[in-house]
């Protein structure tokens, strides 16, 4: 997956450089498009990973919720509707 990341800090880059002025684009060395690209697909990655933990906290918290209530229904509690 870091390749698609990777295509699309390219794309974000030079959309980014192409709406810079002339001479500002001019004076923009391809190592320094290449280290923006690096940084948007870093951004990207942080993102995508703190989305992938939230989802992953909110399955632990559902599979706890799921435990709970069937602890309770093995033991005859009231299961609640």
């Amino acid at each position: 997956m870091s390749e698609h990341y990777e295509k699309h800090a390219d794309a974000v880059s030079n959309a980014f450089v192409q709406l810079l002025d002339d001479h500002v684009r001019e004076g923009i060395s391809e190592a320094q498009r290449q280290q923006l690209a690096m940084l948007i697909e870093a951004a990207i990655s942080t993102a995508v990973f703190e989305q992938l933990e939230h989802a992953a906290d909110q399955a632990d918290a559902l599979v706890q919720q799921i435990r709970q209530h069937a602890e309770k229904y093995d033991k005859g509690a009231d299961y609640p509707a």
